[in-house]
């Protein structure tokens, strides 16, 4: 089939285009940059059309033959919504009505990217597809936003939409301003780890995500909403125990009680029932497997995540630390 991905070069557009190019589909890719130098890094891509485009401002055209949108272009860091709220909400909730229109005027099915941000996040509660809207910050208010134009869309055009809302995915080619990557880069570089130790999340490993995306484009029932996650809470403590155990060390560990915002839920565990009882999938690769298997990727690729290095040896008290505030103030590559 032939496949639009929007946000290509970011973690999950870039390890998804791989994942569906090996499967034999003909790949597009757009982004507005390869900042992060990821599309650089990967020859296989090279041989993909990639088309450089703002599509929240810019005019744009998708090749004759496009079978199926992949939306997932979004301004995604949680604490980047805290510090610019209307620059988050203006390009995702901007891009995805261009999307959505573009994909209406030409019938071309879409599968919309979501965030399981959208519940809030509370202790002691595990989440369904059938849970209301709770939006903590900025950035998941947008994807409500978003989630209802997909849904305004498939009514009033009858465009045929899927979504799917993503947990905590890590993996290869994160950006190391996300707790697990970010860490992975101190353990390089001999830095104690950095671990808010009371929040709760659903860590899953991106590979198993990517799967769980094919199967929602190619079975997934259209105006469904899919979770994609593991139902399996882990504390941010409980992590940086596993990162130490995956270096052999009793080495130093900064556990901070609060978040530098007030930007995200305490706890945030997901089940992806329809998912499984649907379409019969679930996660394959437990968390220590996936985090061993992140780890020995980040060693093997030292200059990638190393050209992040000032960011991840900042404070998380600082904004600073955000890999997209010197991203959108910085001239694309």
């Amino acid at each position: 089939m032939n496949i639009v991905i929007t946000g290509a070069s970011g973690f999950v557009g870039f390890n998804l285009s791989h994942y569906l190019a090996q499967k034999g589909h003909c790949i597009t890719l757009i982004d507005r940059d390869d900042y992060c130098q990821r599309l650089v890094h990967s020859s296989p891509l090279h041989e993909m059309t990639f088309t450089c485009c703002d599509l929240a401002s810019d005019r744009f055209s998708l090749p004759q033959g496009t079978d199926y949108i992949i939306h997932l272009a979004a301004m995604p860091h949680v604490d980047y919504s805290y510090h610019h709220p209307g620059e988050v909400f203006r390009n995702n909730t901007l891009s995805t009505q261009a999307v959505l229109q573009y994909a209406a005027d030409h019938r071309i099915p879409v599968v919309l990217a979501s965030s399981v941000e959208v519940y809030g996040g509370e202790f002691g509660r595990v989440y369904s597809e059938s849970d209301v809207y709770a939006p903590v910050s900025p950035y998941s208010a947008s994807k409500v936003a978003c989630e209802t134009l997909a849904h305004s869309y498939a009514q009033c055009y009858n465009l045929p939409v899927k979504i799917f809302r993503l947990t905590n995915l890590y993996g290869p080619w994160q950006l190391p301003d996300r707790i697990i990557p970010r860490n992975f880069g101190r353990m390089m570089d001999g830095l104690r780890l950095d671990i808010q130790g009371s929040a709760v999340r659903d860590f899953l490993y991106i590979d198993d995500a990517m799967k769980a995306i094919e199967q929602i484009m190619l079975h997934g029932q259209d105006r469904h909403t899919y979770n994609i996650s593991t139902g399996q809470g882990t504390t941010m403590q409980e992590i940086g125990e596993l990162l130490l155990s995956l270096q052999r060390s009793t080495g130093d560990v900064e556990i901070r009680d609060q978040e530098p915002t007030q930007s995200r839920g305490s706890s945030l565990v997901v089940y992806s029932g329809k998912l499984r009882e649907e379409l019969g999938w679930k996660p394959q690769i437990t968390l220590e497997q996936g985090l061993e298997k992140t780890y020995r990727w980040y060693q093997e690729h030292p200059d990638w995540v190393r050209q992040f290095s000032r960011q991840y040896q900042t404070s998380r008290g600082s904004h600073e630390f955000i890999v997209d505030m010197a991203r959108y103030v910085a001239p694309a590559i």
